[in-house]
């Protein structure tokens, strides 16, 4: 199996040996344009710094699978009570954010060893904010949902709904008889009657 992100050749090479992996995520957020790594150092990479956010940002990308259903994505951020409600006015839905894979010359270190690759490109979807108690420090956290296409019902009724099955065949019941077979095979008729 071939690797298909773009990932160039220093990149691949730098992979087939031992490795310090960090991703690099640049936020179209309300006022500013957010960039950060996951090491706690600053990279400078492609005419910008990168600030080290270390564990304070985790990346969940979604699996990659088929069909038109998208597997969910998500960005935690731990923050703050007062951060938090600084940012519960600004309007983040649909606004951009892209993911970097690459890899470093050190652990935790701050100078890339070849270009990263793309692994996410999205959009902010939705935003939860949670706070939880670990014994005597509570923990607060902005959890920011990712979305990277339209959903699967959107998606479908791009190019098929009722009114174009109706156009194209009317009259079709096709629809209405599915249903009831899947109603009688959950539900089969008991013979004779009661």
């Amino acid at each position: 199996m071939a690797l298909t992100r773009g990932a160039t050749t220093a990149l691949l090479t730098a992979l087939a040996g031992h490795f310090h992996p960090v991703l690099l995520t640049e936020a179209d957020w309300p006022g500013e344009l957010i960039r950060v790594n996951t090491n706690a150092v600053p990279i400078t990479w492609n005419g910008a710094t990168w600030l080290g956010a270390g564990k304070l940002v985790e990346f969940s990308g979604p699996a990659e699978q088929g069909g038109l259903a998208t597997a969910d994505a998500s960005v935690r951020v731990a923050a703050t009570l007062e951060s938090m409600l600084a940012e519960r006015g600004k309007i983040i839905r649909n606004r951009n954010i892209t993911v970097w894979f690459g890899i470093t010359t050190e652990q935790g270190g701050g100078v890339l060893a070849a270009d990263p690759v793309v692994i996410f490109n999205g959009y902010f979807d939705s935003r939860e904010f949670s706070t939880i108690r670990d014994g005597e420090d509570p923990r607060h956290d902005m959890l920011l949902g990712l979305g990277i296409g339209p959903a699967a019902r959107a998606s479908a009724s791009i190019t098929h709904g009722p009114e174009d099955q109706e156009r194209t065949y009317p009259g079709d019941t096709a629809g209405r008889h599915v249903i009831h077979a899947i109603k009688r095979q959950a539900n089969p008729p008991v013979w004779p009657e009661p």
